[in-house]
């Protein structure tokens, strides 16, 4: 067989031939072709060319970074920060050292008015750096990172991204104080210097939060937010004005074998001064009913009466084994960073604790949380089963674990068993009103029963409880929209989200399919394809349980608009 040059198309050698170009659409169909390393998988055992191709590997992964550097710098140009982000992150994917691109990311971010995820953006740029190269940012870096955290202590309010020019408003998440007494709970410190110190501490602070939340006539701030204020800010009148709350609760614990000593204080924000102070010298054994008394005393301080936790309000009995209470700690910790990864982490602790502990209700009701949001990455048709009965052991063991009926309504919601998914959303909401995750799978389900304006509502508030909440409640936010056919908000909800999943890209394509702009939709479903090429509706409809017959109709044409099909 002879080859004949020019008879076919090598995707390779397109990337090669862009290499000098200055068209940006010429170069954005071409960064849509790159995904993955040269020849990705193949290696012959052959030393010659196994040489050749890490080096032409190289130099394909440097033509790749020039590609998305070149697009990012012409996006700046053209005052396009959606598009210079876009391919910022992109270049960062590839080379999470280039300190000017973490700088220019940080600036675009800034000047959209998004000075949290400008902070936070610092924050992956030190941790690579410091990482990979054991180094610190430059002082131009560092001086950048302190001036966004003077303007947002200016400002005095969690910021957000502006609506695009032309379109509907969106409320912002505002820091307001709330009419009910409010509270954040500050991570606690460790006397201990090593890392399991670090981790018993954040689970006592964390375990003290849920307590709290029990109580309606309370407003507390959700685990995530008021621990990511606590890195970046000490005064308290402005952790309070960040987060929109009137108290705060902090303290230390040190632990020395079988005692412990908690030392707490509530203060006011306003003034600063200690509403109440108290210092516990208990058995280890004791630190459940530590945490019920100290969540009742700082309930009666800040709401003047005793109605905080009843002792029949008690979610979670105490462990027999303490080793089971420190490996959901663990558990907890890993589950707060919604990867699947830490998912997985996540499960081994709580597997561990079961083992430990066969009793103890709030592992498996961990347990059953963390398969179903496991099952979204692959969704599989038979996967969610275990789970079920996962959170069903768990309820056998303590009818008021919150997190398995959580767990459990979330399951039956993408079992399409939507009333028994009502029914446990319906006791989670009960048990624990103030969790956000709680009131944000709320969001989810209202939207899927055909409810998508309350369903919006619930959303923004598991952002007010939680203001620096994780990058997909914008996604669940998205979806209200969506559904409530208010695309072009839909849009602005899904254009905050960081680093959008395939799943992203098919609702941002459908959105701008139904507004009319079918090149918009078209590059959204090229990225979807680029990211997923084995995507289908019938396997993807696995995660759109909308039990609202018109609702689902109108969703399902908005993807059929996009080019998406059966």
């Amino acid at each position: 067989m002879k080859w004949v040059p020019g008879s076919a198309w090598i995707d390779a050698a397109v990337l090669v031939a862009a290499g000098g170009s200055t068209d940006d659409a010429e170069m954005r169909v071409v960064a849509e072709l790159v995904g993955g390393e040269l020849l990705e998988g193949l290696s012959v055992g052959e030393p010659g060319f196994d040489q050749w191709l890490r080096a032409e590997r190289e130099r394909f992964h440097l033509l790749t970074c020039s590609l998305h550097a070149r697009l990012m710098d012409s996006a700046e140009r053209r005052g396009n920060l959606e598009e210079a982000l876009v391919s910022g992150l992109r270049l960062l994917s590839l080379d999470p050292l280039q300190e000017n691109v973490h700088r220019k990311l940080m600036r675009a971010y800034a000047a959209q008015g998004r000075l949290d995820a400008a902070l936070a953006q610092y924050e992956r740029c030190r941790r690579d750096l410091s990482k990979q190269l054991g180094v610190t940012p430059e002082p131009e870096t560092q001086e950048l990172a302190r001036f966004i955290r003077a303007s947002r202590r200016e400002t005095g309010t969690v910021t957000v991204a502006e609506p695009q020019a032309g379109s509907r408003p969106r409320p912002p998440v505002s820091a307001a104080l709330p009419t009910r007494p409010s509270i954040a709970i500050l991570p606690f410190t460790s006397a201990s210097a090593d890392e399991e110190g670090a981790y018993f501490a954040e689970g006592v602070a964390d375990d003290i939060i849920t307590e709290l939340s029990r109580n309606r006539d309370l407003f507390v701030i959700a685990r995530h937010s008021s621990f990511f204020i606590a890195q970046r800010e000490s005064d308290p009148a402005a952790i309070g004005r960040a987060l929109g709350v009137r108290h705060l609760l902090g303290g230390s614990i040190r632990r020395a074998r079988d005692r412990l000593r908690l030392t707490l204080h509530l203060v006011e924000c306003e003034s600063g001064r200690d509403a109440w102070a108290e210092r516990y010298d208990r058995r280890i054994e004791d630190l459940f009913d530590v945490q019920l008394e100290v969540a009742r005393t700082v309930t009666a301080t800040i709401a003047g009466r005793l109605t905080a936790i009843a002792d029949d309000a008690i979610a979670a009995k105490a462990p027999d084994s303490f080793e089971a209470y420190e490996h959901v700690l663990r558990a907890q910790h890993y589950l707060q960073r919604y990867t699947r990864a830490d998912y997985g982490r996540a499960r081994e602790h709580l597997q561990a604790a079961i083992r430990a502990d066969p009793t103890y209700a709030r592992p498996h009701g961990l347990l059953c949380l963390a398969g179903v949001y496991d099952w979204f990455w692959e969704m599989p048709e038979d996967g969610l089963a275990e789970v079920l009965e996962v959170g069903q052991r768990a309820l056998l063991l303590d009818e008021r674990d919150a997190k398995a009926h959580l767990g459990l309504a979330v399951a039956h919601l993408f079992a399409w068993q939507h009333d028994r998914a009502l029914h446990h959303m319906e006791r989670a909401v009960a048990l624990n009103p103030n969790d956000d995750l709680v009131v944000a799978e709320h969001a989810r389900l209202l939207t899927a029963t055909g409810r998508p304006e309350e369903g919006l509502a619930r959303i923004r508030e598991a952002m007010r409880l939680n203001p620096y909440h994780p990058n997909w409640y914008w996604n669940i936010e998205g979806l209200c929209l969506l559904i409530a056919a208010r695309y072009q908000e839909a849009i602005e909800a899904f254009a905050r989200i960081d680093h959008p999943h395939f799943w992203v890209e098919a609702y941002l394509a459908a959105c701008e399919a139904m507004c009319g702009r079918d090149e918009r939709a078209t590059h959204h479903r090229l990225r979807l394809f680029a990211t997923r090429p084995d995507f289908n509706m019938s396997w993807f409809r696995r995660g759109l349980p909308v039990s609202s017959a018109p609702h689902l109709h109108r969703f399902l044409e908005s993807f059929r608009r996009a080019g998406i099909k059966d």
